[in-house]
């Protein structure tokens, strides 16, 4: 359905209008009666004619200025001028004619016998009587005056009815306050048309008419469609809603068209008087009324963070390139020299059936088809291509038009171009105040398909077969192409003073003069290449916008609040399959999907979310390994654990919390801070920005450990934080750039100094090698920012988060004090020992001294064990905690009995004392476990009845028998 028009489709060529007039009340002649004609013309043939017929023609004396200008700039000077006595539809006339050399018709008949002829035509009593009458098609040259007397295209037909039908609304209108709407009803298929004839509208006096809505009275043409437009104003504050089927106009055949002659009229140039106003600055222009009259009332210039002065040029800039904002809904615009192709790998047809649409739907998507066949979106089709339609509901009830082109996209060769990271765009917004957000109109709908390959993209409808005229949503290649032609336009500013993903454009400025100055330039370049705005998502001068799922300022980038209150919204019962209680791994995974998009500002999101991810994981083959596809069991009631519930709620609340990441800024230093545990490496990404002391988060970064990372000695741990954050996290930002790592592992300071490194630290070493930093040690309390990171639950700290709530020149102090004294010296400071003065002066000692030093020394040690036993005695409470029971101690017997009871470990033990493997049809009747365990079968050994496992200690090669439980 057309929601808006304001072009009249007229013919593309009209007959000339002629009549018969008497010269004298003797001569005849053929006249043209010209509209564009401001005199009467006659030829040198009819001259002739009137001469040799004995007429004497009263020759009036001509000025010498006179100058007759054709439709093509073409110059005539009139040869002579006679005052000649014509007979026009029975009014008799003196008119003064002009003779011009070569004209072909007889005569031409202007303006100032035709408004005479008008005037005494409206003063007959029977005027009105006659042009009432339906249009008769006996006499062309009749029914042609009928038209010009009448000013419109009368009703066609032997009757004219009085009324010709009552309109209805096929759908519900929501009509805005204090704004005027352009609606459109439809008559009933039994109402009478006449195509092309004039027709009044005004409103009906149905009781569903509202009373607060006001209706204008239109005079339009009628269209074989019975689709009439209808001009509605809400003068209310609140909202108005028109139900649907509601009776809201009456349609009636319009008899003449009445120009009435406004006296002293002036045009008045709004931008003119505007200016005026904002030069006096005595009250603030009515901006949105400008926009009104130009049709962009969904455009808000009034809500521009700019002065006054600014809000002006930027509406004089929106006159200038009115033509860059559509209109109406489907007023998209049409990419010049740019088309798009599909290339097949198979060229072989397919065609799928159309999906079953439930019969309520038909009229509505009549409609969206119709309309998007008008407006040359779509064509039907005779393609030996159809893939399915699929009708998708938005939330305002309107219907969108997708396809299932999944068989097509199989087939189609993949474009390489590639679309922007969402984080680069993001980084890209330093320095800057003031933004400006822009949409395209239906995005793919600006580039048109190529028209060989318009036939693959057919879909069926119960309506029939369709295909494309425009790029459409859905193909494997639209988003690669659309990238392509926006590259083309804004290539060479990308990055810099504005920012493109796909059809959306946000324009970046530090003043109101440079934004107004790469607006004009974004405008020019769509005027351009024939790309539309749409002015309802169109925020100019902004100081805060919405840009892609953030909210970016000029003091950071945040998390869309609308966004994660959708999230925080969603509950455990959400997470649930029907049952209420069983957890369902679908759900689960569109909710980590939805909480993932914002991980940079979730400190430790793996770590938090590793529960759930638990949930969701394939299982495993035997060796480890999914075979092929992956196999996800179903999930229990059981699964869904308190780490599960505790882990959701913590999700949300880091949303809830999350901080404004600060804009980088390249030309600055970076400061890293990593840390790890056995739950997992950390890392914050931050910056001293210009103007302030502290440092400010950029990025959060947190990854899971795999199974063989587990099992990593601490210092390798805290070596692939610092090679993980740098080398995969943040590589693009501090490749190149000069940075500081902050850690709390001290021997991690010495690792690129080393000198002996094994395999796997090598190459980590080698690749840092092309970064430029260094290390500065914060001990493990006070490293808090990447600690609660790595570490589940988090660490709790006195000092929270030192590293960004305190100058960093005081960080730096501090560190440069540490690292004057050795780990050793800081270790007995920690511990309150005194340190031992040296002293440079020599001394003697005898040989009764050295040995009694020595007997002391091995006393020492005799004692030392005795000491050791002594002291674990005393402090076996502080040792064990409050709470905790010892491990039991079992006999040889007792372990003996449990292994034996055991329904797993005594068919081991069968096998084990028969000393013989199990055979195939054994093995295929024992348990999972028990096999597991057989296939140690070369190092299980039985003593005193007892199964241990024998393996060798790497270090000391020493035979260990453990103990099989």
């Amino acid at each position: 359905m057309v929601l808006f028009q304001n072009v009249t489709q007229l013919a593309r060529a009209d007959s000339l209008f002629y009549t018969d007039i008497l010269v004298n009340d003797s001569i005849p002649l053929r006249a043209l009666l010209d509209s564009g004609s401001m005199a009467c013309t006659i030829s040198e043939v009819a001259e002739s004619r009137l001469l040799d017929a004995g007429m004497s023609l009263d020759q009036c004396e001509m000025q010498a200025n006179i100058m007759l200008i054709g439709c093509g700039g073409v110059q005539v000077t009139p040869k002579c001028i006679y005052q000649l006595k014509m007979r026009v539809y029975e009014y008799e006339v003196s008119v003064p004619t002009l003779v011009v050399t070569g004209q072909r018709e007889d005569l031409i008949l202007g303006t100032n016998v035709l408004k005479f002829i008008l005037s005494q035509f409206k003063q007959r009593p029977t005027y009105w009587r006659v042009v009432n009458r339906p249009e008769s098609t006996k006499d062309a040259e009749v029914e042609q005056l009928l038209n010009v007397l009448s000013g419109l295209n009368r009703w066609r037909g032997d009757e004219m009815p009085d009324i010709i039908g009552t309109a209805k609304l096929v759908q519900a209108v929501t009509l805005l306050p204090r704004q005027e709407h352009l609606v459109w009803a439809k008559l009933p298929p039994t109402t009478p048309i006449s195509e092309g004839s004039a027709v009044l509208i005004e409103p009906t006096k149905s009781p569903t008419h509202k009373k607060d809505v006001i209706m204008g009275r239109v005079v339009v043409s009628m269209t074989a469609d019975r689709w009439v437009p209808v001009r509605m104003l809400n003068p209310t504050d609140k909202s108005i809603t028109l139900r649907k089927n509601s009776k809201i106009v009456n349609v009636s055949p319009c008899v003449a068209l009445e120009d009435l002659e406004m006296d002293g009229e002036q045009p008045f140039d709004t931008v003119t008087a505007q200016s005026q106003t904002v030069h006096d600055g005595s009250h603030n222009p009515d901006f949105q009324h400008v926009l009104e009259k130009m049709g962009l009332s969904d455009l808000d210039i009034d809500s521009c963070e700019a002065s006054l002065q600014w809000k002006f040029q930027l509406l004089r800039l929106v006159q200038k390139y009115e033509h860059v904002f559509s209109k109406h809904k489907l007023d998209c615009g049409r990419a010049k020299d740019f088309v798009h192709r599909i290339h097949l790998s198979d060229h072989r047809p397919f065609r799928l059936p159309y999906r079953r649409v439930p019969p309520g739907h038909y009229q509505k998507l009549r409609q969206v088809l119709s309309e998007m066949e008008e407006r040359d979106l779509i064509r039907k089709s005779s393609s030996e291509w159809a893939s399915p339609l699929v009708l998708v509901w938005k939330k305002s009830g309107d219907l969108r038009i997708c396809v299932d082109y999944r068989w097509l996209n199989s087939r189609t060769i993949k474009d390489a171009h590639p679309l922007p990271h969402q984080a680069d765009c993001l980084a890209a917004l330093g320095g800057n105040a003031l933004f400006s957000a822009m949409d395209l109109t239906f995005g793919f709908y600006n580039i048109s398909m190529c028209e060989e390959d318009k036939k693959l993209t057919a879909f069926t409808t119960p309506l029939g077969l369709y295909e494309f005229n425009r790029l459409p949503q859905g193909l494997c290649n639209s988003p690669a192409s659309f990238m392509r032609l926006m590259m083309s336009i804004f290539g060479d500013q990308n990055f810099l003073t504005l920012l493109c993903y796909l059809d959306d454009l946000l324009v970046v400025a530090p003043t109101e003069e440079k934004a107004l100055e790469r607006l004009e330039m974004v405008f020019g370049r769509l005027s351009a290449h024939g790309l539309k705005l749409a002015p309802k998502k169109c925020y100019f001068l902004r100081r805060s916008v919405r840009f892609l799922g953030h909210v970016v300022n000029e003091n950071g980038v945040a998390t869309d609040p609308d966004k994660v209150a959708a999230i925080t919204a969603v509950t455990e019962k959400d997470l649930m399959m029907d049952d209420g209680v069983s957890p369902s791994q679908k759900k689960i995974k569109s909710f980590l999907g939805m909480v993932l998009y914002y991980q940079r500002f979730i400190p430790n999101c793996s770590s938090i979310a590793k529960p759930l991810f638990t949930l969701t994981a394939a299982t495993k083959g035997k060796n480890g390994f999914s075979r092929g596809r992956a196999v996800f069991r179903k999930l229990s009631p059981s699964d869904w654990t308190r780490e599960c519930a505790l882990s959701f709620e913590q999700l949300k609340s880091a949303l809830v919390d999350s901080v404004v990441l600060a804009h980088p800024d390249f030309a600055r230093p970076f400061i890293l801070s990593t840390d790890a545990s056995l739950d997992g490496i950390g890392a914050v990404l931050s910056q001293v920005l210009e103007g302030e002391s502290k440092a400010r988060p950029i990025a959060f970064a947190s990854k899971a450990l795999t199974r063989a990372q587990s099992n990593y000695p601490a210092h390798r741990l805290e070596f692939l934080a610092l090679k993980w954050s740098i080398c995969d996290k943040f590589s693009h930002w501090l490749k190149g750039n000069t940075f500081t790592v902050w850690t709390d592992n001290n021997p991690l300071t010495y690792i690129l100094t080393k000198p002996k490194l094994d395999a796997c630290e090598q190459r980590w070493v080698a690749k840092l090698a092309p970064y430029t930093f260094d290390i500065q040690y914060i001990p493990g309390t006070k490293n808090v920012v990447a600690d609660a990171l790595s570490r589940q639950p988090f660490v709790p700290s006195l000092v929270s988060h030192r590293l960004v709530t305190e100058p960093y020149s005081l960080l730096l102090e501090q560190s440069e004090q540490i690292r004057k004294g050795t780990v050793q010296d800081s270790f007995r400071l920690s511990a309150n020992s005194q340190s031992i003065g040296h002293s440079s002066e020599q001394c003697s000692l005898s040989s009764d001294q050295v040995s009694a030093i020595f007997e002391a020394h091995a006393k020492w040690d005799v004692g030392a064990e005795g000491r050791v036993l002594s002291w674990l005695a005393q402090e076996k409470k502080q040792i064990m905690p409050a709470g905790q029971n010892p491990l039991p101690v079992f006999s040889l017997e007792e372990l003996r009995e449990k292994q034996e009871g055991d329904h797993v470990l005594s068919r081991v033990l069968f096998y084990v004392c028969r000393g013989k493997r199990p055979s195939r049809r054994e093995r295929a009747k024992e348990p999972f476990k028990a096999l597991k365990l057989l296939k140690q079968w070369d190092r299980l050994k039985l003593l005193d009845g007892i199964l241990y496992r024998v393996c060798k200690d790497p270090v000391t090669k020493f035979t260990r028998y453990q103990f099989i439980v």
